[in-house]
């Protein structure tokens, strides 16, 4: 099963659930996505292990990389 990360792209925003790419990934991240509206920056809402595979449908988006501070 493949690990899923949740990025906030707003700060109250809609959690996006993304690919981490194989990334080591932390809440509270910043993140580089890449989205069908093009790279997008957002912040780890959710980490990698946290989130329950069996209820999303759909491929998604991959983290192209984390961003340094």
């Amino acid at each position: 099963m493949p690990d899923i990360v949740g990025v906030r792209f707003e700060l109250a925003g809609e959690v996006h659930y993304c690919d981490p790419s194989g990334l080591d990934l932390s809440v509270g991240d910043r993140v580089s996505v890449d989205t069908d509206e093009g790279e997008r920056e957002g912040h780890v809402a959710i980490a990698p292990g946290q989130v329950i595979h069996s209820d999303l449908r759909g491929p998604m988006d991959p983290v192209l990389r984390k961003l340094d501070d």
